[in-house]
């Protein structure tokens, strides 16, 4: 006796919430200001977030079923489809949340000791002063953070691989790793670079928007697993997230923003050291400013996951961590990773 199969795209009272994961750092402020304004229950989804230590637990989580959707680093769709460090798993990314948001920090006590903007720390490494190399801190190997310190430091006549020592932490351990001398700096989100500055025990040299202006550093993921399962609720979820990056780009907000996001079950920090990212002028140290958005969550090329630049963290994703199988690439990988097409239906609701 056949039995008919169920519509799972009819959502029913037994339908489980949305499990949303994160990482508490200040760019996933439309991921908090959506649940704590209720802009997903407004939208009829039941969204439970979950906070998770680190962007390691985030792809493991995915890759497992144990998250449905999650704030990404933005080369995690392409480590995912190509089973970098996971099984292969068929992720994708169908917007853009953030740009840039990062910057690079090193220690107050290499400043003493003459460094002061990069040539001066070319000038340090090759004059042997140390008897061990540099250790710069990254959130993971496989982030728009560590590609931001490696094409600074290129920048500078630095070879990333051989000048210095790159370790992985997670984003919560850098600030005090930097402060006990266990590394020398970091290429981190906020609010971490403005901890360090706030308490004098570093600086900033560069922000990623200086290095590289509206590049993607998280993104929205989520499995093709999940999308067949759920497909109408992943797209109004992806509508009320561009609501979401457009609130979090309304100066006269951020004071709101602030509160919610300073909260200890969130970034457990003062909302003053929040501000910094929301600022025009960020915080670089001794008594120096970055002028310019700092972070992007909203505006004209920010959320749409588009080939162009997707491509462009593929051949930094290739370019700082080779290995035997990113030599032979899909030619459709670019479009099963960034999904354009999902993207742009989420729009077509919003403008209808």
């Amino acid at each position: 006796m056949q039995t008919s199969q169920p519509d799972f795209s009819i959502r029913t009272k037994q339908t489980p919430a949305i499990r949303l994961g994160y990482v508490p750092l200040l760019d996933a402020a439309p991921l908090i200001v959506a649940k704590e304004m209720g802009l997903f229950r407004d939208a009829g989804l039941q969204v439970e977030l979950s906070r998770e230590v680190g962007w390691a637990t985030i792809r493991d989580k995915l890759a497992f079923g144990h998250l449905d959707v999650t704030q990404a680093l933005s080369p995690l769709p392409f480590v995912m489809q190509l089973g970098i460090g996971v099984t292969p798993s068929k992720v994708f990314s169908s917007m853009v949340l953030s740009c840039n948001g990062n910057a690079i920090t090193l220690s107050t006590k290499l400043r003493k000791e003459g460094v002061e903007d990069g040539e001066s720390l070319r000038r340090y490494i090759k004059s042997g002063y140390r008897p061990r190399k540099l250790v710069l801190g990254v959130v993971s190997l496989y982030s728009s953070h560590h590609f931001m310190l490696c094409r600074w430091l290129e920048s500078h006549q630095l070879d990333p691989k051989k000048d210095v020592i790159i370790v992985v932490l997670p984003p919560d351990q850098v600030f005090r790793n930097l402060v006990t001398g266990n590394i020398d700096g970091f290429c981190v989100g906020e609010p971490w670079n403005s901890m360090a500055v706030e308490a004098g025990e570093g600086w900033c040299p560069a922000t990623s928007e200086q290095i590289a202006s509206n590049y993607p550093g998280k993104v929205l993921a989520t499995s093709e697993r999940f999308y067949n399962y759920r497909p109408d609720e992943y797209v109004r979820m992806i509508e009320v997230l561009h609501k979401a990056c457009a609130y979090c780009e309304t100066e006269q907000q951020d004071d709101e923003i602030l509160g919610v996001l300073s909260q200890p079950k969130y970034l457990n920090c003062t909302p003053q050291i929040a501000k910094h990212a929301f600022s025009s002028l960020f915080p670089l140290g001794f008594d120096r400013v970055a002028e310019g958005p700092f972070l992007s969550f909203y505006g004209a090329g920010v959320n749409r996951p588009d080939r162009i630049r997707a491509k462009i963290i593929l051949d930094d994703l290739i370019r700082y961590r080779p290995a035997e199988k990113l030599q032979s690439i899909p030619r459709t990988l670019i479009s099963q990773a960034y999904r354009e097409d999902i993207y742009d239906q989420a729009m077509s609701s919003v403008a209808s």
